[in-house]
């Protein structure tokens, strides 16, 4: 089920779980209970997204019940908001609040935690004219970001350069014992990454787009940081943004990560941001390439992507040959994996949340079930 597909299969569920799936001819059906025909769509999992900063209108932290609509109307059931060093502490602080409430209900369900792509990363990346975290990192901010949501995080993005980051990463794994580190944009070497891996270090933050780490330039090629620690790291998941045209990752290259990786440590991430009123802005001049499903800042540099699962499991496919079922996986039971909840999400498997998302072959999506009820039928939501 998680490593191939079932033709003619059934699913039956009860109560938000799943109680049997696999061939029709061996899931017993119980009496009189309501039957659903996919009507020859593909049911997969519900697709996990678990580096996601807003819709094309609201940030997360803005409007956590439109941008999860959003996201549901793409397949997407579970989905970690995340949270910016462009953003102050206050703004983390109350965004947070606001995520937590409106988790409990509606679409707002698919929320299962934040990924906190900083503020303890280092000053790279976009937006650079907003970033809000520079200097150390001081005991007094990260103890106040977690008595005030730490409980919520399932991901801190983390450089391990930085100035006491051990002293938070300890103190964030004392106070949370399933977070894990994902190492972020950073200029760290090899080295140094794997001194720390040893505190939590699980995933690799959007691989080959998170800097480039120091060290001797020889025949143009940089010393070995983040990305080449990821590669021959077999424990360590990668997230990978593949877009339209590969601009995020060349298609070449995303064929070598997959390959050294493979589809087990693979997770497939939109790093969908917010427009704003800067949409498809790019700086040509700086080599800034245009992409169909890419994001640009206020300085038109790219920033994330206007891209969806459904649409990164299409590209994938495209850029790589690999077939439905491995792209599926790699959106929904390795992100699950990956941030340790695929013992309830991530699969069709007796015990886990009735989850689902039926497709045609090029990956539309028809209908949305979010534990066992209709969420969204023919691009409409069904649910508030």
């Amino acid at each position: 089920m998680e490593d191939g597909i079932i033709w003619d299969g059934a699913i039956t569920w009860e109560n938000g779980q799943i109680v049997d799936a696999g061939k029709r001819t061996e899931v017993k059906l119980p009496e009189n209970c309501d039957v659903f025909d996919a009507e020859g769509a593909y049911t997969a999992p519900g697709l996990v997204d678990i580096h996601n900063h807003g819709c094309p209108d609201f940030w997360f932290y803005e409007n956590p019940k439109e941008a999860s609509r959003y996201f549901l109307k793409h397949g997407v059931t579970t989905v970690l908001p995340t949270f910016y060093h462009s953003m102050s502490k206050e703004t983390m602080i109350k965004g947070a609040e606001k995520i937590r409430n409106e988790s409990k209900t509606g679409a707002g369900r698919i929320m299962d935690g934040l990924y906190m792509e900083g503020p303890f990363m280092n000053l790279g990346g976009s937006f650079q004219n907003q970033i809000k975290w520079s200097g150390d990192i001081r005991e007094q901010d990260y103890k106040d970001l977690i008595s005030a949501f730490g409980d919520m995080v399932r991901v801190w993005a983390i450089d391990p350069d930085r100035e006491n980051v051990e002293n938070f990463m300890i103190y964030a794994k004392e106070k949370n014992q399933n977070v894990v580190f994902a190492h972020g944009h950073s200029s760290a070497t090899f080295e140094s990454i794997a001194e720390i891996k040893h505190l939590g270090v699980r995933i690799r933050t959007h691989i080959t787009n998170a800097d480039r780490p120091k060290g001797r330039i020889q025949g143009n090629m940089p010393g070995a940081g983040g990305d080449e620690y990821c590669l021959c790291d077999p424990d360590i998941f990668a997230e990978l943004i593949c877009d339209e045209v590969g601009i995020h990752v060349p298609p070449g290259r995303i064929k070598m990560i997959i390959k050294t990786k493979g589809v087990e440590r693979v997770c497939l991430i939109s790093d969908h941001t917010t427009c704003g009123d800067e949409k498809h802005k790019n700086n040509e001049d700086a080599g800034i390439w245009f992409g169909p499903d890419l994001n640009y800042d206020d300085e038109g540099n790219l920033a994330g992507s206007l891209m969806t699962l459904d649409n990164g499991i299409r590209n994938v496919m495209t850029h790589t040959g690999y077939g439905l079922c491995h792209a599926i996986r790699m959106a929904s039971l390795t992100p699950a994996q990956a941030i340790g909840i695929d013992n309830k999400v991530g699969s069709i498997k007796m015990g886990k949340k009735a989850n689902l998302v039926l497709i045609d072959d090029t990956v539309n999506v028809k209908k949305v079930i979010l534990e066992g009820n209709i969420a969204v039928s023919d691009g409409k939501i069904c649910i508030q």
